[in-house]
């Protein structure tokens, strides 16, 4: 197979540098290795290559042109395999994001430790045993991936390993497998488990899974050996079912023509006709995907409901630790609801009507009982007198008195000093840079919070 490692993205690993010995380990499987560094990433380039892959880009982001090539690649038979990093996108102010969520793949921007299990003494070195039944784990007993993310992984794609209930964030998944038109996309939070480096490929079954990784993403050619040495035996297989059949007919469908050309010996009409039923299909899986697409916008208003019910209960969980931050605790809301699978963002328009309409039903409510106790004096009944001269002249001198109380127009007020405008400037960006080191340290303990909130739900739970 053919395989092509980008180096546009600025990547951390260099399949030539830092990454030789994956080099070496494919090479000798009978891999053709290459690099791609030629900015920026078009279809005709990476076309006539099997496998394109992303060891970690950092600094850089895709660009919209860029996104529709690999989609277009993939489309059509590609294999796309994407290693990131700790932080995911945020940390690595990238966006792989953008392409991964055409295949319902989402990078987390965390880090996974492990207390109890890890290696070379490094609890970011977690050791991950529990592995799903597919032909990429199957001969995998233990990896060790380093500097992790986690990723969310939507209806459609394959988890491979999942991370034990010792680490933190607890049970995360690490890597992911799915199909998209013709090609496969894989994702993994470890692009250093792989690497040159003493903390990479050399421990545990690391090189094992690499091997495993690329012989199965690989696609098969459209031709190999062994399909050419049982031509004769189809060609043999076909004629003696054509002579069986009493009365001949035309052939008319693809299937017919590649069986015509079989028995005439035509080997490259048998390919063109292929290639023919290669594009039909192609055009199939478009179409039936691009309604897929509809049916999954058309979401069921119960799930709409029942998520809206969910984020209520967690709101009174927050509403128990007394944060008055409405930042804070949208973060805080935010991560909760990601832990109980609720997008917040799409659920957060909805919240917003609710919330409004009960706003306006307050408000209702308070000018009600204003303008009843303001009807009620003693006399239910009573009707409010109409206004006499005494209170029109007593208006006049609250207006007099008011009038004598503006400044003059001679009056202006004092300029400040170009000394003290300075003094303010400095004084805000101080506080700005404040802040910002505050936002920052807040990031942390909302994750803590977090954790905490959900332990005080179980406990209750438990209680219960």
């Amino acid at each position: 197979m053919k395989i092509l490692f980008d180096e546009t993205q600025k990547e951390r690993g260099k399949i030539f540098e830092n990454f030789q010995k994956l080099a070496s380990i494919l090479e000798e499987e009978g891999h053709e290795i290459s690099k791609h560094d030629s900015y920026p990433i078009k279809y005709t380039n990476i076309s006539k290559y099997d496998i394109f892959v992303f060891l970690c880009p950092d600094g850089s982001k895709i660009m919209g042109h860029e996104v529709k090539s690999l989609l277009r690649f993939v489309d059509e038979g590609g294999s796309l395999a994407i290693f990131t990093n700790a932080g995911g996108d945020k940390g690595l102010n990238t966006n792989l994001n953008t392409l991964l969520k055409h295949f319902n793949i989402e990078i987390l921007a965390n880090q996974i430790f492990d207390y109890q299990n890890f290696d070379l003494e490094l609890e970011s070195n977690v050791i991950v045993s529990k592995f799903y039944d597919h032909p990429i784990t199957k001969s995998i007993k233990e990896l060790t991936i380093v500097s992790s993310c986690s990723l969310h992984l939507q209806e459609g794609v394959e988890e491979l390993a999942r991370t034990k209930s010792t680490s933190d964030p607890p049970s995360s998944a690490i890597m992911g497998i799915t199909s998209y038109g013709l090609g496969t996309v894989f994702a993994c939070g470890s692009y250093s488990m792989l690497s040159d480096s003493k903390s990479g490929i050399d421990l545990r079954d690391n090189a094992k899974f690499a091997k495993s990784l690329f012989q199965h993403i690989a696609a098969p050619p459209m031709f190999t050996k062994q399909e050419e040495e049982l031509d004769e035996e189809i060609e043999e297989t076909i004629q003696v079912k054509e002579q069986a059949r009493e009365e001949p007919f035309e052939s008319v469908s693809k299937i017919d023509m590649v069986k015509e050309a079989l028995n005439k010996g035509e080997t490259d009409t048998v390919k063109a006709e292929v290639m023919k039923a290669m594009k039909t299909l192609k055009d199939e899986v478009r179409a039936t995907k691009s309604v897929e697409k509809e049916e999954e916008i058309k979401a069921p208003v119960k799930n709409v409901y029942e998520s809206i019910a969910i984020i209520q209960e967690l709101e009174k969980d927050i509403d128990e630790l007394k944060i008055e931050d409405p930042g804070y605790r949208d973060i805080l809301l935010t991560d909760m609801a990601r832990r109980e699978g609720i997008d917040y963002a799409q659920i957060l328009p909805y919240l917003e009507r609710i919330r409004e309409k009960e706003d306006r039903d307050k408000k209702k409510k308070q000018k009600r009982k204003e303008s009843v106790k303001g009807a009620v004096k003693g006399d239910i009944t009573s009707i409010p007198e109409p206004r006499t001269p005494e209170m029109d002249q007593f208006e006049k001198d609250i207006m007099l008195f008011d009038q004598e109380l503006q400044v003059e127009p001679d009056v202006q007020p004092v300029a400040q000093p170009a000394i003290q405008s300075q003094q303010i400037e400095s004084l805000t960006q101080a506080v700005r840079e404040l802040k910002n080191s505050l936002d920052v340290l807040s990031a942390n303990l909302i994750h803590l919070i977090s954790e905490i909130v959900l332990e005080m739900k179980e406990q209750r739970g438990k209680k219960r």
